[in-house]
């Protein structure tokens, strides 16, 4: 089915009218240089085939509406095809005429689709720069009188020549003002870093004298008790004698420690 046959010489849309296409609708704009596919579920995607050229190129929308400019597409006939979540629909267009450019006309398709089909904020959402629009230049037309009286114009020269010489008075005394400034502030900094090299001074000092002593160490007596033995007698009479438990008790291990009960 031709939509706009005798309306629309430029471009001939071939509308799909099953039951599955019933909530797209599918219009050219006003001034038929626009294609317009709105529909109640958001458009995920729309591809183009071009019969001539055996290609087809995707764009990504993700809107419920899309609008296709059509100064994009040369003459001949081309397949398009909406992708939603639920369904695929297809639309076919013939291009009878070219349509010229208009002025600052964007030349990449899908930006040019983009900025057609969503809002600024949306744009802006999308990191899409916004474009830049040329200042309206207005022309200012100078209606005051060219000529000035003589009188006029010689109190104009006395004001310009008084104010010439104020200039000349001021800089003397805004020179010794800046002297005066810079002295000063040289002088502060110097102050300034010899409170900061005393004050490095008296902390290094303290540093030392606060130097921490080492703990010392605690340490137990341990009562040794010598035995001797008198190897001449073979009895042992003389001997002193002592149980083991008195000697693990009264003596250390040969590396210092203590022996276990």
């Amino acid at each position: 089915m031709s939509s706009y046959g005798q309306q629309a010489p430029l471009t001939n849309i071939q509308k799909n009218i099953n039951e599955r296409a019933s909530g797209l609708e599918q219009t050219l704009n006003f001034t038929l240089d626009t294609l317009s596919l709105k529909s109640d579920k958001n458009i995920l995607r729309v591809s183009f085939l071009s019969h001539d050229e055996k290609d087809t190129v995707f764009i990504d929308v993700d809107a419920p509406e899309v609008k296709i400019p059509l100064y994009h597409f040369k003459k001949g006939r081309y397949t398009i095809v909406v992708y939603r979540e639920d369904v695929l629909i297809t639309v076919g267009a013939n291009r009878l005429v070219d349509i010229p450019k208009p002025k600052n006309a964007i030349e990449d398709l899908e930006e040019s689709i983009l900025r057609s089909s969503l809002s600024e904020e949306e744009q802006i959402a999308r990191n899409m720069k916004p474009l830049k629009k040329e200042p309206k230049v207005v022309e200012q037309v100078d209606t005051r009188v060219a000529e000035a009286k003589p009188e006029e114009t010689k109190k104009v020269e006395k004001a310009k020549a008084q104010v010439s010489t104020r200039k000349q008075r001021e800089p003397k005394v805004v020179s010794n003002v800046n002297k005066k400034n810079i002295f000063e502030i040289a002088a502060e900094r110097e102050e300034a870093k010899k409170a900061a090299r005393l004050k490095n001074e008296n902390s290094r000092d303290v540093a030392e004298v606060e130097k921490p002593t080492p703990p010392t160490r605690q340490t137990t007596e341990i009562e040794i008790k010598k035995v001797t033995y008198n190897l001449s007698d073979v009895q042992g009479k003389n001997v002193e004698k002592q149980t083991r438990a008195d000697y693990r008790k009264n003596n250390l291990r040969p590396n210092g420690t203590r022996y276990e009960n």
